[in-house]
C-alpha cells in the first residue's frame, strides 16, 4: 500500500473521482446516523403535500441532508489521503438538493501547500461534489495533515 506524503502532493493534484448512487434507503440510514427524521428527508407524502422550496424550484421528492454529502466530500479525501492523512478542518457550502436516483460525483484539487514541518505539514484541498447532470450540489474546503 502506498503512503502519501506530503512531498509527493503538487499544487493542481486531483483527487480520483468518488461516487455514490444515492437511493432512499440511503438517505433514511443517513437519519438514524444522524438522528435528523426531518420529513423533507424521509417523508414523500410529506414532500409531495408541502412542496417544499428550494432555489428556484418546489420539489416533491425527499432530499438527502446536507451532511450526507459532506460525508461523501469526506471520503474522497480519506480514500486520497489514507492511511496516514488527517483532516483538520472542512468547511461547506450546499448549493443544490441530492434526491434519490441521483449519482454523485466527488473529487478535489490541492490548491495550498504549507510546509511547517515537525509534523504539521498540511494541503489545502477545493473539493465538490456534482450530480449526473454535472450539477454542482456541493463545494468544500479542507485541510489535510500529511506526514
Amino acid at each position: 500500500m502506498t503512503r502519501l506524503t506530503f512531498d509527493q502532493v503538487n499544487l493542481g493534484d486531483s483527487l480520483p473521482p468518488l461516487r455514490r448512487y444515492i437511493t432512499q434507503d440511503i438517505i433514511d440510514q443517513n437519519a438514524v446516523a444522524s438522528l435528523d427524521y426531518n420529513p423533507v428527508h424521509i417523508n414523500a407524502e410529506w414532500c409531495r403535500a408541502a412542496r417544499v422550496l428550494f432555489p428556484d424550484y418546489f420539489t416533491d421528492s425527499p432530499v438527502g441532508h446536507g451532511m450526507m454529502t459532506m460525508s461523501f466530500m469526506a471520503s474522497a479525501v480519506a480514500e486520497w489521503a489514507y492511511p496516514r492523512g488527517w483532516i483538520t478542518l472542512m468547511e461547506c457550502k450546499f448549493i443544490r438538493p441530492v434526491y434519490p436516483g441521483d449519482t454523485i460525483t466527488c473529487g478535489g484539487i490541492v490548491t495550498e501547500k504549507h510546509p511547517l514541518g515537525k509534523g504539521r505539514d498540511f494541503v489545502v484541498l477545493e473539493l465538490f461534489a456534482d450530480n449526473q447532470k454535472a450539477v454542482r450540489v456541493a463545494e468544500s474546503t479542507a485541510r489535510v495533515l500529511l506526514p
